[in-house]
């Protein structure tokens, strides 16, 4: 079975915890921590902080691994490991709807 290894950020600030809504795509507005695919070469903590940018752009600072959350879906075996992160500078813009409107 094809495996895809994923991470996610869970980001605290002022004791709450940042969490975003799907825009697109089967689990269209399902809730889930953001983050995303690791490329070949990456780290974990590197992959996220892409994705984090590119999802949210800010940038965070990665505290420690929370755990890893494993799943069999039909077609292929989640890993995912979730990670503490803090934001680290900017304001947070979701940009996968800029992205699907052509922004």
């Amino acid at each position: 079975m094809k495996q895809i290894n994923v991470v996610a950020a869970v980001i605290v600030q002022d004791d709450r915890i940042l969490a975003t809504q799907r825009g697109y795509g089967e689990f269209k507005d399902g809730w889930e921590f953001p983050g995303g695919k690791i490329e070949s070469g990456e780290s974990p903590e590197d992959a996220l902080k892409r994705e984090i940018m590119e999802e949210l752009k800010v940038e965070i600072d990665v505290r420690e691994l929370i755990g890893v959350v494993e799943y069999d879906y039909t077609d292929f075996h989640l890993n995912m490991m979730c990670f503490w992160f803090t934001l680290k500078g900017g304001e947070v813009q979701l940009m996968w709807n800029m992205r699907r409107e052509g922004g």
